[in-house]
């Protein structure tokens, strides 16, 4: 068995019937050689098919043995008698070597990576290609477009000239102005878009998400997007209300005009998908209801309000003069549970009404004419305020008054939040206080201190809102352009770069998205300015 030696081509660019020749060449070798005929033909057609497969594997695959560049002719006996030599190492150890040994196509019609990563081949990282490219581009020169100009003729300098290919003067300028795109480098390496990646961008995700659990004070991280209403602005030249739906990504604005538009959130365009028209009738304030299926609208100018029912598109009018001698319905609040609706009425009433049947259930009544009121997170007491510079507590489950305070420093409160923890009550002057919740409720004084004092804006507080998590508060005032401030909660300090140098001009209404990542402002040009908080990742 010593004696024994053959030769096989590992080289792979042969046809197959070189290996054929091969296997008929060695066959009589291991019978004459080889004791025994039946262990002879046993063995042969082992070693036969062994080789065959390696054949195989090698025409397909590449070779398991790295050669520098084709043999030369002088040095071709030497590099068979290697060969023959490496041939005749057992099967096993040939096998442990090729685990080790990375193929390298040996195909030349093939390039070296044909097979991918999937393959393990090491031809390298092919470089990116254009998924598309004109070539007709590459004969349109920039002399040839300067040409094609009606306009100051014979003043473009050295465009007239130029032999530069015009789609590569664009491409040179785009890139000075803007820079290069990353999704449009072709030097990018195109396995960037591996699992690892993904899974490396989803870590950091997380972690950052972790990182960034509480929203920090100084600067808001945000964006200016594009109008709510940027497709129609025909809402009237005032925007009364912007809101965001409870349960899907869709707004809606309402102005004076008595027009109802509702719009698909996404940042980009917001497309319009219904408008509601109620005739005569200048909308003061509009909201969802809590489960999102009616839009209610009230008018400073009429004694009844309308219900859009947005499940089978009807309009119903709910009228109330009768039952509470009212005149007008132009502002209201939603409780959360979605069971209540309270409206402000005249001379310090404030109504109650079920927000399922619409019907009329009671009232409660203040000392002075009431300006603003606002429902707890729970929907289990009534926050209001008004000309006598007092806050009542008022329990709906008794319809009785909790607690009255008087607003530290305040003449006539115009605007009150609540959150989970604050209080935040704003004046005619421009002050907005804070208090915390749970200290107010405990009723120990009729003049409690406020926690916090804001003093930024100097004219009377138009609206307050929380954000959904309580960790900012918007502000604004309707009489100066751009009077919207955003206080960050704890530290109750003002973000100081918002709203940045866009003018908002005057604003008229505030809301946030349910999950706190928009932010809406309704202003005196009929726009519904629409902000994307970075902080918050849903909707």
């Amino acid at each position: 068995m010593d004696s024994l030696g053959f030769f096989i081509d590992i080289g792979g660019q042969e046809e197959d019937t070189n290996v054929k020749n091969d296997q008929e060449e060695v066959a009589p070798m291991v019978e004459d050689e080889v004791m025994g005929a039946k262990d002879a033909q046993t063995e042969a057609k082992q070693r036969n098919r062994a080789r065959t497969e390696r054949s195989l594997s090698t025409f397909l695959f590449g070779k398991t043995v790295v050669d520098t560049d084709d043999v030369q002719d002088d040095d071709s006996d030497t590099e068979e008698d290697e060969g023959i030599e490496s041939e005749n190492v057992d099967e096993s150890e040939d096998d442990e070597k090729g685990k080790d040994i990375q193929p390298i196509s040996a195909q030349p019609s093939m390039p070296d990576d044909v097979f991918g990563s999937a393959l393990g081949v090491s031809g390298g990282k092919r470089k990116r290609k254009a998924a598309w490219v004109d070539k007709e581009d590459s004969e349109v020169l920039v002399k040839d477009v300067t040409a094609t100009f009606t306009k100051a003729v014979g003043k473009h300098g050295e465009k007239e000239t130029s032999i530069e290919q015009y789609g590569r003067s664009l491409s040179r300028k785009f890139k000075s102005v803007v820079g290069e795109p990353t999704w449009a480098s072709l030097d990018k390496k195109e396995d960037e878009d591996s699992d690892e990646e993904f899974l490396r961008e989803t870590t950091d995700l997380v972690e950052k998400k972790g990182r960034l659990e509480n929203l920090q004070k100084g600067t808001l991280q945000f964006r200016k997007l594009k109008d709510i209403n940027y497709s129609t602005h025909k809402e009237g030249a005032v925007i009364r209300s912007t809101e965001f739906h409870p349960t899907s990504t869709v707004g809606m604005v309402a102005g004076n005009n008595g027009t109802v538009s509702l719009f698909q959130i996404d940042g980009k365009e917001n497309p319009k998908i219904q408008t509601v028209n109620f005739e005569n009738f200048p909308i003061k304030t509009a909201k969802f209801s809590a489960n999102g299926n009616e839009i209610i609208v009230g008018s400073q100018h009429h004694p009844h309000f309308f219900v859009y029912d947005m499940m089978i598109g009807k309009t119903i009018k709910v009228p109330w003069r009768n039952k509470t001698t009212e005149h007008n319905t132009q502002k209201f609040e939603v409780s959360r549970d979605g069971k209540l609706i309270a409206f402000i009425g005249r001379f310090g009433f404030i109504h109650i009404i079920s927000a399922r049947t619409k019907e009329f259930l009671r009232s409660f009544k203040m000392n002075d004419s009431c300006q603003a009121l606002k429902f707890s997170p729970d929907s289990s007491s009534l926050y209001s305020t008004g000309e006598g510079g007092e806050v009542y507590i008022w329990d709906l489950r008794s319809s009785s008054c909790l607690h009255k305070f008087a607003d530290s420093g305040c003449l006539s409160g115009t605007a009150v939040a609540v959150s989970s923890h604050h209080l935040a009550t704003g004046s005619s002057s421009g002050v907005v206080n804070v208090y915390n919740v749970n200290n107010i409720a405990k009723a120990a004084t009729a003049y409690p201190q406020p926690d916090k004092v804001i003093l930024n804006l100097t004219t009377q507080i138009e609206d307050l809102v929380f954000n959904p998590t309580g960790e900012i508060l918007a502000m604004s005032s309707m009489e100066k352009e751009g009077a919207v401030k955003l206080v960050h909660f704890p530290s109750t300090t003002v973000f100081s770069n918002f709203p940045g140098s866009f003018n908002l001009a005057r604003a008229n209404s505030l809301s946030f998205s349910p999950g706190g990542g928009y932010f809406s402002v309704g202003n005196n040009k009929g726009a519904a300015n629409l902000y994307r908080v970075n902080h918050y990742k849903e909707y």
